[in-house]
């Protein structure tokens, strides 16, 4: 499977208002505690700033052929000590095809070879059984699990800690 990324465009906006606030996205990583309007997203798209140093992120959108499957983000970047996080959302229509695999080789790659980092780590809810399965498919070892500190609804989960070094890439 051939996936790129690319920056966020004027035309992703309504696509992100809907990823955005899916009533489903807190098992998939997005811990949103209000909905955002579209004009936030429009306002975000508009002015976003690539560069990792000022905005200490990165979002990309994930391309499979000519459309947009998801996005794929960088976050709490400290340049420093080579480190991020990553997290992933992949349309539900598209989940379950090995894209987000595909991503994360993708990201992997910018991470080390653009931006020189070192190590990656990735947050995931643990009842997300098929987003634990792909970290670990793609070598990101459980380094610790953060009990029930995750509110979807009226539950508390676990969310799993992984990490992986890039060196090796």
């Amino acid at each position: 499977m051939t996936i790129k990324l690319r920056a966020p465009e004027p035309d992703d906006v309504d696509r992100l208002y809907i990823w955005e606030n899916d009533p489903e996205g807190g098992l998939h990583g997005h811990w949103a505690h209000a909905p955002l309007s579209r004009f936030q997203i429009w306002e975000y798209v508009n002015n976003y700033d690539a560069n990792p140093t000022a905005a200490g992120a990165v979002r990309m959108m994930v391309m499979e052929g000519d459309e947009t499957v998801g996005t794929v983000d960088l976050y709490d970047m400290d340049l420093y000590n080579r480190r991020a996080s990553v997290g992933i959302y992949i349309d539900p229509k598209r989940r379950g095809k090995g894209i987000g695999k595909s991503v994360l080789e993708a990201i992997e790659r910018y991470a080390c070879d653009t931006l020189g980092l070192h190590t990656l780590a990735a947050y995931c809810m643990s009842v997300n059984k098929a987003g634990c399965r792909a970290f670990e498919a793609q070598d990101y070892v459980l380094s610790g699990v953060m009990k029930e500190c995750a509110r979807f609804g009226n539950r508390y989960h676990d969310i799993n800690v992984y990490v992986k070094i890039l060196t090796s890439l």
